[in-house]
Parts: C-alpha cells; sequence; structure tokens
C-alpha cells in the first residue's frame, strides 16, 4: 500500500495567480533545477487524481491552501466536496490564526475534514507570534493532527539566493527546528508534522525534534535536494514509525518521486512502515 500523506491541488483561477507569482520568484532558475518551484501534470484536482493513479497511490491526503484568511472557509468547503467526490483523498482543511479560528475550527470539524494544515510562509505568520499561540490553544482542544509547512530561512536563501531581497520584504521569520519543538513541548497533546523532512533546507539543525514522540516528518518535496543517504539517516533517527510519505505534488511529478522513494538505501520493512503504515496509524 502506498499513501501520498502530502499533495496539493488548486481551483482554476489560483492556478492562474499561482503561475504569475511563480514566475516572478524563479524565473531565473531553469527548468532542471531540483530547487525550482513548479507545477508538474497540471495542478488540478484531476490531475492530481492521474498523477496518484500513475504513481500507484492508494491513498492521498489533500491540503488546501490559501494566504487570504478570507478564503479559509470557501477552501475548507471545496476541499470536503473534493474528498465526497474521489473517495480516495483524505482531506485536511486550513485555519489562519487572524480569521476567527475558534468558529473556523467548528466549520472545519462539521464538514468532517480529519487535518489542519498550516503554511506560516504563505500566510505570513510565525508560530511564536501571541496570536498564533491562541491558535494552538484551539487546536489543542480537537487534537487533530497539525502539518507544519516547514521553511529553513537561512537554508532556503544559500539554495535560492535570489530570493533574500523578497524574504527580508515580508519579514518571514520561518518555521524553524527550535520553533517547532517549543510548540511540541507546548502542545504535547497534538501530534505535529513537520513537512520536508522536518526543516526544509534545515535537516543539519533538527536537533531535538528528532526525538520528540509528537513530532513526525514527512519526505515531501525532498527528491533531488537531499542526499539520499542523509534522507535515510534522518528517517531512521526520527524512526521509520514517525515518518510519512509524501510527494508535495503538484510541486513534484508523482511518478518520478515515487521512483525516487524506491531507490531509497532502506529495508522493505522501513520502506513499507514510511509508504503506508505511519500514516495509517496517524490518520486512522
Amino acid at each position: 500500500m502506498l499513501i501520498d500523506a502530502h499533495t496539493h491541488a488548486f481551483l482554476p483561477q489560483d492556478l492562474e495567480v499561482l503561475g504569475e507569482r511563480l514566475a516572478f520568484l524563479d524565473e531565473d532558475l531553469p527548468s532542471s533545477s531540483p530547487h525550482k518551484w513548479q507545477v508538474h501534470g497540471g495542478g488540478s484536482v484531476d490531475g492530481l487524481i492521474e498523477a496518484m493513479e500513475r504513481a500507484g497511490a492508494d491513498r492521498c491526503v489533500l491540503l488546501p491552501v490559501t494566504g487570504s484568511k478570507s478564503r479559509v472557509g470557501e477552501l475548507n468547503r471545496w476541499a470536503a466536496q473534493v474528498a465526497m467526490a474521489h473517495p480516495q483523498i483524505i482531506p485536511f482543511g486550513i485555519l489562519h490564526p487572524q480569521a476567527e479560528p475558534q468558529r473556523q475550527m467548528a466549520d472545519l470539524l462539521e464538514l468532517g475534514l480529519k487535518g489542519v494544515k498550516l503554511h506560516p510562509f504563505i500566510q505570513r505568520f510565525s508560530l511564536d507570534q501571541p496570536e498564533v499561540a491562541g491558535l494552538f490553544n484551539i487546536l489543542a482542544g480537537e487534537r487533530l493532527p497539525v502539518l507544519l509547512d516547514t521553511i529553513h530561512t537561512q537554508g532556503l536563501m544559500r539554495a535560492k539566493p535570489h530570493l533574500e531581497q523578497v524574504l527580508s520584504f515580508f519579514g518571514f521569520s520561518g518555521c524553524e527546528p527550535h520553533q517547532i519543538t517549543a510548540l511540541a513541548h507546548t502542545h504535547q497533546e497534538l501530534k505535529f508534522i513537520a513537512a520536508h523532512g522536518g526543516s526544509l533546507y534545515g535537516w543539519d539543525e533538527l536537533g531535538e525534534l528528532l526525538e520528540m514522540p509528537n513530532v513526525y516528518f514527512d519526505i515531501s518535496y525532498l527528491s533531488g535536494i537531499i542526499d539520499p543517504r542523509h534522507l535515510v539517516e534522518i528517517i531512521r533517527k526520527k524512526g521509520p514509525e514517525r515518518v510519512l510519505y509524501g510527494t508535495d505534488s503538484p510541486w513534484r511529478d508523482a511518478v518520478a518521486f515515487r521512483e525516487w522513494f524506491e531507490d531509497l538505501p532502506l529495508t522493505s520493512g522501513e520502506r513499507e512502515q514510511v509508504a503506508a503504515g505511519t500514516a495509517m496509524e496517524l490518520l486512522g
């Protein structure tokens, strides 16, 4: 079995805006660069379903994303509708710390969404802001799994120095290991999924995250940007029972990512656990 625990799809109007923003951010990077943010397979729901079928994924977790607090309810309803039409999809929802998270959470639960996705970079907040503490107090009361999209700021700028001015302009402080560690200590009742190997571009600074039982990692987006031996070392230190397979489709081609995953020097037991075992246990 294979469960892709980190996928996205977008509404048509969002894909148009997305294309414009990607051109602005990464237009100077060649399409062959694994660091380039680019959409594979169109980015629609139909494109996602087709990609999952081609890659041999039995189920996938759909993670809606928006930086606009006014669109949280709209996209949560959309995710629920997509999952009703496609039973192989496991729908997560989104919340925003500046947009009535108590009401949003009630709506999210009523829709039957299975977890919460937060993207500090796109939603422009930091994990240590006061209003974010209130959001996590609400989340703690419901205990849904929380997937955090991670970016290590200094590591990102080393990989993509052309983004330094963008990051400086927006004042983004990252979603980094020390911040996630503090959050997980405060809310030990919650289960966190730290995307992209725990800290995108910050794998040498995972520290205590490797030992925290309520923090899981997924391996989404990592093909081509981390040495496979380094990733296997992280998986074994964390424990395969705390690691989930995920592609970040459509930011990665699902078939190529599956092939990359199958080539990782894991044991068959480790591979099966990451491929589906951890997701089945975490998501029920």
